[in-house]
């Protein structure tokens, strides 16, 4: 957990791993700070029977154990389940409750499976493209069949074509792309569709498939700068340190 927590309650010698960022936390105060920080990512992966086992017997907090034990069998909203965390060492003013309870609304009027793209997004955001990646194809897997149209599954593959591609899996993102052109039909979704196929496939294949999609002289003028641009990014000098922090971002964006 990034920044300094003062911690109330004693911290524990066996951490709880929080699968959707893989980070461990030793505290309720960075497990309050988590809940918080992270509306999008609270569901079953984090509101279990786990955690309240590890609540009672790593940081030896019984009493809230019953009470959260009690709201996860009347299966309780996400809202009533966190306040009794929060308000175990008075983590929050009164404006932050205020302020969360308004988020955590917001968040839970919408449907289960918009609530589930809004995770991997959130997930992508914050660079953990391989669990943003399991979340929207799980997402994608439930949108079949139900009512929700063209620009929301667009969304979800161009989005997690966005996750492939900063994994440098360009032949998944191109498919991602690909299907999301074909969804969407928008320009924005042409040009990374474009830029895809220049990466995965070089320039004769992104030439053919401009040709063959039509594209305007405008668009084509801006993708071919963008290209260019692209392809003039310099090694940096300490190439061995560059590997190192390379390597440790991906580490950080896998969970691996």
């Amino acid at each position: 957990m990034s920044g300094y927590i003062l911690c109330q309650v004693k911290r524990a010698r066996n951490p709880y791993y929080i699968t959707n960022i893989s980070t461990n936390i030793y505290s309720i105060e960075e497990l309050c700070y988590y809940l918080y920080n992270n509306i999008y990512l609270l569901d079953e992966t984090i509101i279990n029977e786990e955690l309240l086992q590890w609540l009672k017997e790593e940081l030896h907090l019984r009493r809230l154990y019953q009470k959260l034990s009690l709201l996860l069998e009347e299966k309780k909203s996400i809202g009533e389940f966190i306040v009794p965390i929060f308000k175990e060492i008075n983590y929050l003013s009164h404006d932050q409750f205020r302020e969360m309870n308004e988020r955590l609304k917001r968040f839970e009027e919408q449907p289960e499976i918009v609530r589930k793209k809004l995770k991997g997004d959130y997930l992508v955001e914050h660079e953990k493209y391989i669990n943003a990646i399991r979340v929207y194809q799980q997402t994608m897997k439930e949108a079949k069949g139900t009512s929700m149209g063209h620009q929301f599954i667009g969304c979800i593959y161009n989005n997690m074509g966005c996750a492939y591609a900063s994994l440098f899996q360009m032949n998944e993102a191109l498919e991602c792309f690909r299907k999301a052109y074909e969804e969407l039909h928008t320009r924005a979704s042409l040009k990374s569709y474009l830029f895809a196929t220049y990466m995965s496939q070089g320039k004769d294949a992104y030439e053919k498939k401009a040709e063959e999609l039509k594209v305007d002289s405008e668009t084509k003028k801006e993708m071919d700068s963008r290209i260019v641009e692209a392809m003039q990014v310099e090694l940096p000098r300490d190439l061995d340190g560059a590997l190192a922090a390379w390597t440790r971002d991906y580490h950080k964006s896998t969970g691996l």
